[in-house]
């Protein structure tokens, strides 16, 4: 495979990542601070709210590693410019290769654990809602 369609589909890849990552961080604080849906009106039942720090967290962690990935792309087009013989050259590639893959397989990793905790709470929270018996009441002006 040529280096650069390499370069060029796991940058796309990481921008890709990134870009879900964020949708998911704005969505998820939506659901916190939208009025438009039954909040648990229990103190125990909204620190499962808690549940979206670690989400969040593990999703910057996932934008910062596509971050590294278009970094090592740019390190790749400025290796590729330079004057070196061509194992020298090949040697700098190589071990950009190695950091990409290292950081897509992290940006990868980071997305999927922070899914795991916002499904963690999505469960928790649709087994609040299906098994509560309070209705809603709106407060009285």
């Amino acid at each position: 495979m040529d280096e650069s369609k390499f370069f060029e589909a796991v940058q796309s890849l990481a921008q890709g990542l990134s870009q879900w990552d964020l949708l998911i961080i704005a969505g998820s604080m939506v659901i916190i601070v939208s009025t438009g849906y039954y909040r648990p009106r229990t103190r125990k039942m909204r620190l499962t709210y808690l549940v979206f720090l670690p989400s969040w967290i593990l999703l910057a962690l996932s934008i910062y590693r596509g971050i590294q990935i278009q970094g090592s792309y740019v390190a790749y087009l400025m290796a590729s410019l330079r004057k070196d013989t061509d194992s020298q050259k090949a040697a700098i590639i190589s071990s950009i290769v190695a950091k990409v893959n290292n950081d897509a397989i992290y940006q990868i990793r980071f997305l999927e654990c922070a899914l795991l905790c916002l499904a963690v709470w999505l469960v928790i929270y649709i087994c609040w809602w299906a098994f509560t018996d309070k209705i809603r009441t709106e407060d009285a002006k």
